[in-house]
C-alpha cells in the first residue's frame, strides 16, 4: 500500500501487516495503470493520474 486516506488510528496494525504478503501470494491484486522507466517519463506518468484513463498505480522505475 503506498498511500491510505484514513487516520492512522482507522487501520488496525495487523491489516496493513497482512497487505505485503496478500500481494505476494495473489490474493490481493494490484492493477498497474502504467510503468515509466526514468525521470524523462515522469510527465507521461503525471498525465496518466491526471486523465484518469487507465484506473491503478502509476509506476516509475528510477533505472
Amino acid at each position: 500500500m503506498t498511500s491510505y486516506a484514513g487516520q492512522a488510528t482507522d487501520l488496525p496494525t495487523e491489516v496493513f501487516a497482512s497487505q505485503p504478503a496478500a500481494i505476494e501470494d495473489g490474493s490481493l491484486p494490484v492493477i498497474l495503470a502504467g510503468t515509466y522507466h526514468g525521470l524523462e517519463q515522469v510527465g507521461q506518468a503525471q498525465q496518466g493520474l491526471e486523465t484518469g484513463v487507465r484506473p491503478g498505480k502509476h509506476v516509475v522505475v528510477l533505472d
